[in-house]
Parts: structure tokens; sequence; C-alpha cells
């Protein structure tokens, strides 16, 4: 009695996910570009993606509030509910507003992480050799930040939706070497 192997439906799986994983990049790639292309109107849908977040998230807590009554914080998780949900709705009608908040916060953001990881680089000595790369991270870091903040309120126009585009752009670009690369290995 001979035992044939099973056909081996691990390797037609990886396949299959390592397509996906190239479709999935490919599309990060094109609103990576897009976004860059049209960096107003992504500002306005990222900033409304966070808007309807937290709208969400708002209602999601103050049902848990009103379910969970004989939790001790009920009134603490209704009024936190509520503040989030008036947030999300805020940021839903004013996004305008809502962006130049959201890019002025950014840009103070990346002052700050540009000063700390300067700091980092030059009292831990990260990476050893490595460390003058981390200092010109952090001084790159802190110009952006002072760029974002010298040409703000007009920055929150463009800003969000440039950083978008470049963050996806790249992500999806490692992503496609990733996948392109396993594919190789397994070919």
């Amino acid at each position: 009695m001979t035992m044939e192997p099973p056909p081996n439906t691990e390797i037609k799986a990886t396949k299959a996910a390592i397509g996906w994983v190239i479709a999935l990049s490919i599309g990060l790639i094109g609103l990576g570009i897009l976004a860059i292309l049209v960096p107003t109107i992504a500002s306005a849908v990222f900033t409304s993606v966070i808007g309807w977040i937290a709208l969400t998230s708002g209602v999601f807590q103050i049902v848990q509030a009103f379910q969970a009554n004989a939790f001790k914080g009920q009134g603490l998780s209704l009024g936190v509910g509520i503040l989030y949900a008036i947030a999300g709705l805020y940021i839903l009608f004013n996004l305008v507003n809502a962006t130049a908040v959201l890019t002025l916060a950014l840009g103070l953001l990346f002052m700050v992480e540009g000063v700390f990881t300067i700091a980092m680089a030059f009292s831990y000595r990260a990476g050893r050799s490595m460390s003058w790369f981390v200092a010109i991270n952090g001084i790159i870091t802190l110009i952006l930040g002072i760029l974002v903040i010298n040409q703000w309120p007009f920055s929150a126009l463009w800003l969000i939706g440039l950083y978008m585009g470049i963050s996806l752009l790249l992500s999806g670009s490692s992503l496609l070497g990733a996948a392109l690369a396993v594919r190789k290995a397994e070919a």
C-alpha cells in the first residue's frame, strides 16, 4: 500500500495571499499618488474620517453606559461618550476649522519630536555609528514642524493630505517590495 502525498494547499494559499498583498500595495500606491495630487481633498477626507471615528465611538460609549446600569462609573462613561459624540459632530460640521487645528497639532508634534530625537541622538548615542542618522532625522523633523507652524493656517489646506499621500505611497511601495521578494524566494 503506497500513500501519495496530499496536494500542497499551503503553497496555493501562500500564493493567493501574496497576490492579495500585491493588490493591496498597488491600491495604497494609487491612493498615495491621488492624495499627493489633490492634497486639499485628501486633508478633508482624513479629517472627516477622524470625525466619524469620534462620533461612532461616542455613540458606542453612550450605549454601553446605559447598558451597564450597575457600573459605578456610569455617569463618567456617559459623559465621555457625549463629549466624543460632540467632538465628532463638531469635526464633521466644521471640517476647515478641524483641519486647521489638526495641522497646528501636527506642526507642534513635529517640533517636539524633532527636539526629543536630537536630544536622544546626542545623549544615548543611539545605534553608536548611526547616531548621526538619528540626529539628522530629528533636525529634519524639527524643520518640518517649524515650516508647518510658519505657514499655518494656510498649510492646513494641503499639509495633512500631502503627508498622508506620502505615507500611503511609501507604505504601499515597501509592502509591494516585500511581497515581490517573498514571491521571488518561493519561486
